[in-house]
């Protein structure tokens, strides 16, 4: 059984003001952090990258000068995520296994976060993490406050997500993809799919802004 890891990195990046995944973040490419930790992971057959179209040629020359052994394919990217991630799917020729869709500006991905979302989802088929909300949670309108909203299991939902590949698949093919999904588990649980949340790790950040980088130079060893 092959698993796969799709790492997910065709986005804008408008917040950020460019391509925030290709930003050189201590003179690497910050989606290489995130791949580096699906490259030495033991139970990860195969990596996907997406990126967008004009990037294609310039990440091929990219992986080969690092030597990544896992990368099976860099495909184009959508317009939407889900059309990005649905692209990465249907790159992987071995159907077998567990897919791991991950952000490629998530770069401080543990090997523990892997392992243990493997191991539940070889369980659960369709597992997440994610970090309980402890700040105080209002719902505002142009400045004005409507309501405060109850905290109690709400979750801050991370990348990687775990999925059974003929799941995650056969729900790509059931799924109205006319309806734009946050992430891969909302698109399986407009289908009634159940899926499982395990504790992530404050420490999983997802770069939006350049202030986030001051965060990550303080993470990164």
């Amino acid at each position: 059984m092959a698993n796969s890891a799709i790492i997910v990195a065709a986005g804008e990046g408008r917040r950020f003001g460019e391509a925030k995944q290709f930003y050189l973040f201590r003179k690497r490419a910050l989606f290489l952090y995130a791949l580096d930790a699906f490259e030495v992971n033991k139970n990860i057959n195969t990596i996907i990258i997406v990126v967008p179209k004009e990037r294609i040629v310039d990440i091929k020359v990219l992986i080969k000068k690092n030597n990544y052994k896992k990368v099976q394919a860099i495909v184009v990217g959508g317009k939407r995520r889900q059309d990005s991630v649905l692209n990465g799917l249907k790159a992987i020729r071995n159907s077998s296994g567990i897919v791991v869709i991950h952000d490629g500006v998530r770069p401080v991905v543990s090997q523990t976060i892997i392992e243990k979302g493997i191991t539940l989802c070889r369980k659960y088929k369709a597992v997440i993490c994610g970090i309980p909300i402890f700040e105080t949670v209002k719902k505002i309108n142009r400045g004005v406050v409507l309501q405060t909203v109850l905290r109690r299991n709400l979750y801050l939902i991370q990348t990687p997500q775990f999925f059974k590949h003929s799941l995650i698949e056969n729900a790509y093919r059931r799924a109205n993809l006319a309806i734009e999904y946050t992430d891969e588990a909302a698109l399986l649980e407009s289908l009634g799919i159940p899926v499982r949340c395990f504790l992530g790790d404050r420490y999983n950040i997802k770069i939006t802004k350049k202030s986030d980088l001051k965060v990550l130079n303080c993470i990164l060893p």
